[in-house]
């Protein structure tokens, strides 16, 4: 019988993105909050077959080898020794290039799922496989919220994560360069994170409106102004805080109990002009 198995990737948004230095190897150490979200999440599916093959529905153009699920599959194989003879489908639901790690959650995704299937490598070895793909892609080898460190392939994971608001995230249906914005991001707010900060969160006592910080926001809202009008019409909404996610430009609000799916078709309707625009809130695209 051929091995046939399907998972959703789902996505991440960094509630906090502190960029504490930069590396000699071109990576910049964080101090990151991240969230993993369930949905918006990209549906993989992967069966057994005489090659490798990648579909991607919708989307012919991540139909190549330079596609992270692909690359993923072919690094996999080679650690484990094993022939990468499988058919992939990749069903896109996140938007690309978007600060919500679509295409990292997508590769954790394959390794994790093949690991899973084949038990050839430690779980050590298989992030360290994740880290040379990605910064992001050890984070989604596992479908739990952590606090990141080091460039992305340090993790703590949240035993008890502390209650999070309702999350509405948007996206403007324009792709922003990761590489871009950690470039020209201001070096000036190169510096440590405040340790209050995170221990406020763990204890469910932290203020929205401070927690939400992310260094690379400054550069990438400047470029794009639409992103700074779009901030202001969520927080016009009564949004507990608004920030960027990632390299962007997707942005979140977090809504009191009830208010993001209001505030999610608000925004859809005052940007009902805007072609491609994508809302998500309360496991829903509006």
């Amino acid at each position: 019988m051929k091995w046939h198995k399907s998972v959703n990737c789902g996505c991440k948004i960094n509630l906090r993105l502190k960029v504490t230095g930069k590396r000699a190897d071109g990576f910049h150490e964080l101090s990151s909050c991240f969230l993993f979200l369930p949905f918006p999440g990209d549906l993989l599916t992967v069966e057994d077959a005489d090659t490798l093959t990648l579909e991607c529905p919708g989307c012919p153009e991540l139909e190549n080898e330079s596609n992270l699920v692909w690359r993923a599959a072919e690094l996999f194989a080679a650690a484990a020794g094993i022939t990468p003879a499988w058919h992939i489908t990749l069903e896109k639901r996140v938007p690309i290039a978007a600060g919500l790690g679509g295409g990292s959650a997508d590769a954790g995704a394959l390794f994790a799922l093949l690991n899973e299937h084949y038990a050839a490598l430690p779980q050590d070895e298989l992030e360290k496989l994740a880290f040379s793909l990605g910064a992001d892609v050890p984070f989604f080898l596992k479908r739990s919220s952590a606090w990141v460190t080091g460039a992305g392939e340090y993790f703590e994971y949240f035993e008890n994560l502390p209650e999070i608001p309702e999350v509405l995230i948007v996206n403007p249906a324009f792709p922003v360069s990761a590489k871009w914005a950690y470039v020209n991001m201001p070096k000036k707010l190169i510096s440590p994170d405040d340790p209050a900060e995170k221990a406020k969160f763990l204890a469910g006592k932290c203020d929205w409106q401070s927690f939400c910080l992310n260094d690379l926001a400054p550069a990438v809202m400047d470029k794009f102004p639409l992103l700074r009008i779009l901030e202001e019409k969520l927080r016009d909404y009564w949004a507990l805080a608004v920030q960027m996610s990632g390299s962007g430009p997707s942005l979140f609000a977090l809504f009191e109990t009830g208010q993001a799916a209001i505030a999610a078709e608000k925004l859809r309707k005052d940007f009902a002009s805007m072609a491609g625009m994508r809302i998500f809130a309360g496991g829903k695209e509006w």
